[in-house]
């Protein structure tokens, strides 16, 4: 397991390079926050409390969601693709090592860059610049885990669909179509309390609102009961485990088309 950690290691020093492209990232993130700050005040004008949550509650989500959203952008799919495409794959699937935990480890290094360059500054613009009230509560201490377990149920999915290249020449339609899934089905874009009871009802059954909304009613709502908090990641984890699950089965069926041309 010690060698996986130097993929994590080398994904975030390769990060790192791309300094003008995290300073981008960040504009862009600030930009999108003081939109979505006047867009969602004038919502609110005259209104204290929408679909039972507050102003400041709802520019919490929205703001984080943001940046919840970059950080769960893995790419793993594309450069699944990629590797595929040009027949590299065959040098990782020769090593001794485990194909899908070599895109993990990666995965978490690029992350963790993010975390520095995009959500940590975003915190302080939420606290500091637009004055959200802190509010003590349990949920600060399950976010943590509540937002790995939100990326290993993203990482997996799209695993799954970089797995789809070995049939495929092109995953870009399959990819995009996911991507569009997911934004709209995991609350990404929108509080789920805002759909309709019977649509929230069917939501609340599928995994990808276990990839955003979960993490982060833990911030938008932490002084909840913490045994509300404990059934939300018993749900991740168990998808979790069921995308890891379907994630091998397809990877070793995947591997048995595998054709790879040169010399």
């Amino acid at each position: 397991m010690r060698g996986y950690f130097a993929f994590l290691r080398g994904a975030m020093l390769v990060g790192v390079v791309y300094r003008l492209g995290f300073l981008f990232t960040i504009l862009g993130n600030i930009v999108y926050m003081i939109i979505a700050y006047f867009l969602w005040r004038s919502i609110y004008a005259g209104k204290e409390i929408l679909n039972g949550l507050t102003f400041d509650q709802a520019l919490l989500y929205i703001a984080l969601g943001s940046t919840i959203f970059i950080l769960l952008k893995t790419y793993t799919d594309w450069g699944m693709a990629e590797e595929i495409r040009s027949g590299t794959i065959s040098v990782y699937l020769t090593k001794p090592i485990d194909y899908q935990l070599y895109n993990l480890f990666s995965t978490i290094g690029f992350a963790s860059t993010s975390i520095l360059t995009v959500t940590l500054p975003t915190i302080f613009m939420l606290f500091f610049v637009f004055r959200i009230p802190f509010v003590l509560g349990a949920g600060y201490l399950f976010f943590p885990v509540s937002l790995l377990l939100a990326f290993i149920i993203n990482f997996n999915m799209d695993y799954a669909i970089g797995l789809s290249a070995f049939y495929t020449e092109s995953i870009w339609g399959i990819s995009t179509t996911k991507e569009i899934i997911v934004s709209v089905l995991s609350g990404a874009l929108l509080p789920l309390q805002f759909f309709p009871a019977a649509v929230q009802q069917v939501l609340m059954v599928l995994p990808f609102q276990a990839m955003f909304f979960t993490p982060l009613m833990m911030v938008t709502k932490p002084d909840q009961n913490a045994g509300v908090f404990l059934q939300m990641l018993a749900v991740q984890a168990l998808w979790a485990a069921v995308t890891y699950v379907a994630s091998r089965l397809l990877y070793n069926q995947a591997i048995k088309v595998l054709r790879v041309a040169g010399g």
